[in-house]
């Protein structure tokens, strides 16, 4: 399959990045985490292997050149065939840059030392832990496990010179200790570490007009887009940063899509979107609520799919009447 388009929309599928959901499953209950606040009817659903190889022939991955395994309600790791998949993506094309974002608890060493001898050492795995120990990082992520979390790291480490990254949101309970955490991750062998500042706080969260959550003011956004300061904490996490290694193009003056700043986005019923903030169910979205049918991988190729003409109606509403979560995430937040 060539890659290679030319209608302005689909300009972004040169980049050849592509963002997965392959798990709506989580064993966490993080207040404030779309899984818990909406309730989606997607929990506890994955792509299976089966699936993902319809979807994604080896001539396809052959031409891809980063996959990411994050998701908007559920972690990656929880999926049934998940080291099936990768297995699956490494001997179609080896060097293909992975890119996984998960909690981290409850794997048991063996299913981490199996994945770190499937990875290479330009694949990225990113923890996202919050505190130092049970206590504090339970205080977000509800229903974590602490001890599992620093065991599986620990084997990753001692069996894949993949880059290691930490990530941590800024809480008030943590925004004091993060140098006691970024110093745990050195401990552990981590390359990078980043500290994230949300924008999830007051409004809604206010109980007796208090966020009991907030940080102080400087390690929290207004709104839009949330911030994140990463940092080596590794000689080979200064040579190998987790920055984007693809080029933008300044062909829109604010759809990042389009301009290559963001990645395509499938979430875990297959529906293909051009990024991975476009239907997070926060803001209501008539485009899939439309073409539903048009954009899933469950039901026609990736390849029809990129090729229907509904991409350049997204696009030409991106000029005449843009989607609120377009104008939130991007127009707006220039």
């Amino acid at each position: 399959m060539d890659l290679q388009v030319t209608t302005p929309m689909l300009t972004l599928l040169s980049h050849r990045r592509i963002h997965i959901e392959i798990s709506s499953k989580c064993t966490l209950k993080c207040p404030r985490c779309p899984r818990t606040e909406l309730k989606p009817e997607l929990v506890n659903r994955e792509i299976s292997l089966l699936e993902f190889q319809r979807a994604f022939t080896a001539d396809l991955l052959a031409e891809i050149d980063e996959i990411t395994f994050c998701g908007d309600i559920g972690d990656p790791i929880y999926a049934r065939d998940f080291l099936d998949i990768v297995r699956y993506i490494k001997a179609s094309r080896f060097d293909t840059h992975l890119i996984i974002v998960t909690n981290g608890s409850y794997k048991d060493t063996a299913w981490w030392i199996e994945l770190g001898e499937m990875l290479n050492n330009d694949d990225t795995v990113t923890f996202s832990v919050d505190g130092w120990d049970q206590e504090s990082n339970e205080q977000y992520r509800v229903n974590s496990n602490f001890e599992s979390i620093i065991n599986g790291a620990k084997a990753l480490r001692a069996n894949s010179n993949c880059i290691m990254n930490w990530s941590a949101i800024y809480f008030n309970f943590n925004e004091k200790e993060m140098g006691h955490i970024q110093h745990l991750a050195e401990h552990l062998g981590f390359d990078t570490f980043e500290a994230v500042n949300s924008t999830k706080f007051d409004g809604e969260y206010l109980v007796n007009g208090i966020d009991p959550l907030k940080p102080s003011p400087m390690y929290t956004v207004a709104s839009g887009k949330y911030r994140v300061t990463r940092s080596p904490i590794s000689d080979r996490g200064g040579n190998r940063t987790l920055l984007r290694r693809y080029p933008t193009k300044a062909t829109h003056p604010w759809a990042r899509c389009v301009n290559g700043d963001k990645e395509m986005f499938i979430n875990v019923d297959g529906l293909v979107f051009p990024c991975p903030w476009f239907n997070s169910g926060y803001l209501y979205n008539d485009f899939v609520e439309k073409h539903r049918d048009r954009i899933s991988i469950k039901t026609r190729t990736l390849k029809e799919i990129l090729a229907d003409p509904v991409w350049e109606e997204l696009y030409t509403r991106f000029e005449v009447a843009p989607l609120d979560i377009c104008k939130l995430k991007c127009r707006d937040a220039q």
